[in-house]
């Protein structure tokens, strides 16, 4: 290569980046790898959270970014030989670098592998691990990427929109969450609390499932992102929760909502609203998780017989399904790229 190094925005503390040129690994020393040519990396919710803080994703200078499309640009033979990967391949890389040998990997569920579970010492992870870590190229706000041989990676086509690209991986939440977690399917109600970039993907996941009534809630100031809800599909977006539990037994003859998504707060508030919204048996699922303890209203959870389950990252199968969604091109996601 005729390149030694790569231009990096790496993190120091809080809400401070350095620009940094930073060495390009020797594959001669880490044979465990390759390089991938970034082509465009994803915003997520979690960067912006972690950008402010001063110690996460770690207290160490990082590169951030997670949502990581590129090229193949060197491999060594080892690594060529574990990922089946070549020069010039075009890939989409997940955030996770399992082990793929513990029990977890080998059911299947790879993301909860301790060797990639962020902020454990040691653990292996996009976008959250230190440049102090060698070779250092761990985040996609950067030329270029470490291409590790433990990397989950998906191919993608030529004719894909890099822009759209990046936004397989907060799809594949949608997917998973609203559609598997949840069990959101045709008929459904679904609430969403959190019009986020996962919150409109759970939108479009939905509203793909032939959910009948999709519910946006919100707070003053996202008006902007509860009338993109409003276009995805939503039949109610707003502030206004008295509002939207009115709308919810209008719409289903007092049966009230099938699932309800807290993606913005993880609060008693939040969760106490998901029960009032939601049908006997219903299920409740959590996708933040504040510090501390939060109170769970335990009561009214079991006399409602309701499900309450946390969310966390993605499968294979529902970023490939995300992939297979994108490249179909029949899907909205230029009204989430900004």
């Amino acid at each position: 290569m005729s390149h030694k190094s790569a231009c990096a925005a790496v993190k120091m503390g809080a809400s401070t980046t350095e620009i940094q040129e930073l060495p390009l690994p020797d594959l001669q020393r880490h044979p465990e790898g390759g390089l991938l040519r970034v082509e465009a990396t994803g915003l997520c919710g979690a960067d912006v959270m972690w950008y402010s803080r001063a110690d996460e994703p770690t207290d160490q200078p990082a590169i951030l970014g997670h949502h990581i499309v590129g090229v193949v640009e060197e491999l060594s033979d080892r690594a060529a030989s574990r990922l089946s990967l070549a020069v010039g391949d075009r890939i989409l890389i997940e955030e996770y670098l399992p082990c793929g040998t513990c029990v977890l990997c080998r059911e299947g569920d790879y993301r909860f592998c301790p060797q990639t579970a962020l902020g454990d010492p040691g653990a292996l992870r996009y976008g959250s691990t230190p440049v102090a870590t060698e070779p250092g190229l761990w985040g996609g706000y950067s030329e270029y990427a470490f291409l590790h041989e433990r990397s989950v990676w998906h191919r993608l086509s030529p004719e894909t929109s890099t822009e759209q690209a990046t936004l397989i991986l907060p799809l594949s939440n949608g997917i998973q969450w609203v559609q598997w977690d949840g069990g959101i399917g045709y008929g459904d109600t679904v609430v969403i609390i959190g019009p986020g970039q996962h919150g409109l993907c759970g939108v479009i996941a939905a509203q793909a499932a032939g959910a009948a009534n999709i519910v946006v809630l919100g707070l003053p100031g996202d008006e902007g992102r509860l009338e993109l809800a409003r276009e995805l599909g939503a039949a109610f977006a707003g502030v206004d929760t008295a509002a939207a539990l009115e709308m919810i037994r209008d719409a289903t003859d007092g049966q009230l909502a099938d699932a309800v998504l807290d993606m913005a707060a993880g609060t008693t508030a939040t969760l106490e609203f998901g029960l009032d919204a939601l049908r006997t048996g219903g299920r409740l699922l959590a996708g933040v998780w504040p510090a501390g303890a939060t109170p769970i209203p335990l009561r009214k959870l079991a006399t409602k017989r309701i499900t309450l389950r946390p969310l966390r990252g993605h499968s294979y199968e529902a970023v490939d399904a995300a992939r297979r969604a994108v490249e179909r091109g029949n899907l909205p996601l230029d009204l989430l790229c900004t």
